[in-house]
């Protein structure tokens, strides 16, 4: 069973990476990225270092909560963590496994299969999670002996929870076809899910301060829903009603699960939607370059992978964000520096943005497409994150404090002009449509030129006045976005 899984393992992400333009047009990161991730024990040692950095922060807050009831309460608002990436990744996976076909080579084979394959080879991207809350499992086990052994099986059952409600939720609501009437919807629930799964770093850090700080208001609501998963957790308090509630959990979900492999390779078995309908098509015309930046967006929305690039640098300053919102009145320079921050990661997604037609880029160079209308198609899709999310922090500082609305064309220039620095970098000296090679060393040198360029600017603000920088910001975004859209 293990070798066909390794099998479906790396078949899984070969065709992932086929299907990320950022990765197939570059054949020696598709050889490094498949020689990572498409081996399981690489892969998951990987992902579980990175998780075992914050499984450690949350043993140091079940180390220090000083008696076992605080402890439990804390672990228990832990537990859903692996709960939640196990629900996420099983619905999600199960999508592209069985769309993406990778058990179609097995069927004509003297090979018993089954959707039993397709549990575990689901199951595999939930071991990060669970690794991450073996540090403070341990912790209790440590310092509290059984109520922490318990707490270690609670947080198993709820990955194996998060799981069967996964498969669960694919075999009712899931298609094994592609497009459909529900296509965008399903586009759009995978994004959220990216933001949401990216988000719960930063969460996990605000939920420890928070539960710290509250426990003992959280307490009564813990034992009121107890039966609920990860209220339950609380439980180990009293290891005799845990352990009673834990075997009532198992009796219920172990049958569910068997039920639910049976009714899920039937729904493997299906080839796509069996019913045809019309749809109305209306053509439309945009100017060149809106309409290259629609398509650009459009790309991004479907594959989350590009989605991910073209949001990340949102990610880079959020804890800069809800740092400025924490204390209470942010003053004016407190929201500069995060604008200048916002500005300064903006580049962060211009590869996403040069290599996000992929192979297909082939058939643009056909088209009557000049570069200067190309890079400011590029330029347009690699500022709607950074420009709306300093509009968005500028407005939101404004409901506290009006005179910052005055930041307005700050929080809508400087991404400008560090992301038409970044393109006028990269297409020095081109005259011909191309996508130049991007590498960590380009990405640092181009961060140190923003950075001079942002440091210009907030030193002729500090010394001289608003007013002075946003003419200096004006006239350098000017400037490049003429020499890059010659």
């Amino acid at each position: 069973m293990w070798s066909i899984v390794k099998i479906l393992y790396r078949e899984l992400h070969y065709r992932r990476l086929k299907s990320n333009p950022q990765i197939a047009a570059d054949p020696k990161k598709f050889r490094r990225q498949l020689r990572n991730s498409g081996d399981i024990k690489r892969g998951i040692a990987l992902q579980s270092l990175a998780f075992l950095f914050f499984g450690f922060m949350m043993a140091a807050a079940v180390g220090t909560a000083g008696n076992i009831t605080r402890a439990a309460v804390i672990f228990a608002t832990y537990s859903l963590l692996p709960f939640v990436m196990a629900l996420y990744t099983t619905t999600v996976n199960a999508s592209y496994a069985v769309s993406m076909g990778i058990f179609e080579p097995l069927k004509p084979l003297p090979v018993k299969t089954g959707a039993k394959y397709l549990s575990v080879l689901l199951a595999i991207d939930t071991v990060p999670a669970v690794i991450a809350l073996l540090p403070p499992a341990f912790v209790m086990i440590i310092e509290y002996g059984l109520p922490g052994f318990l707490a270690l099986l609670w947080m198993l059952t709820g990955a194996f929870l998060g799981h069967v409600l996964g498969l669960a939720t694919f075999t009712l609501f899931g298609s094994a076809g592609v497009g459909g009437r529900f296509s965008k919807l399903r586009a759009l629930a995978r994004v959220l899910g990216v933001i949401l799964f990216i988000s719960v770093f930063y969460a996990i850090n605000y939920v420890q301060e928070y539960v710290e700080r509250h426990y003992r208001e959280l307490l009564p609501f813990f034992s009121k829903y107890s039966v609920a998963y990860p209220f339950s957790v609380a439980s180990i308090t009293k290891p005799l009603g845990s352990s009673l509630l834990l075997l009532g959990y198992l009796t219920f979900l172990v049958p569910l699960y068997l039920l639910v492999l049976r009714k899920l390779w039937g729904r493997m078995g299906e080839v796509g939607p069996s019913r045809e309908r019309v749809v109305p098509f209306r053509a439309r015309t945009h100017h060149p370059i809106v309409a290259l930046a629609l398509k650009d967006l459009r790309i991004a929305f479907r594959r989350s992978a590009l989605f991910v690039g073209l949001v990340f640098p949102l990610f880079m300053i959020l804890p800069s964000a809800i740092a400025l919102f924490s204390s209470g009145s942010p003053r004016e320079w407190a929201v500069v520096s995060v604008l200048l921050m916002i500005a300064w990661v903006a580049s962060v997604s211009v590869d996403t943005v040069l290599k996000i037609d992929g192979r297909e880029f082939e058939f643009l160079r056909t088209l009557p497409i000049t570069l200067g209308r190309f890079l400011l198609a590029k330029l347009i899709v690699m500022n709607l994150v950074p420009v709306t999310t300093g509009v968005g922090l500028v407005l939101a500082v404004a409901y506290l404090d009006p005179q910052i609305m005055v930041l307005l064309p700050a929080a809508f220039l400087l991404p400008f002009l560090t992301s038409s620095i970044a393109l006028a970098f990269f297409y020095w000296n081109e005259r011909e449509l191309s996508v130049p090679e991007t590498s960590f060393g380009h990405s640092i040198i181009l961060l140190i030129l923003n950075g001079m360029a942002l440091g210009a600017v907030a030193g002729v603000w500090y010394f001289f006045g608003y007013p002075y920088a946003l003419a200096l910001a004006s006239a350098g975004t000017v400037v490049v976005v003429r020499a890059v859209s010659r």
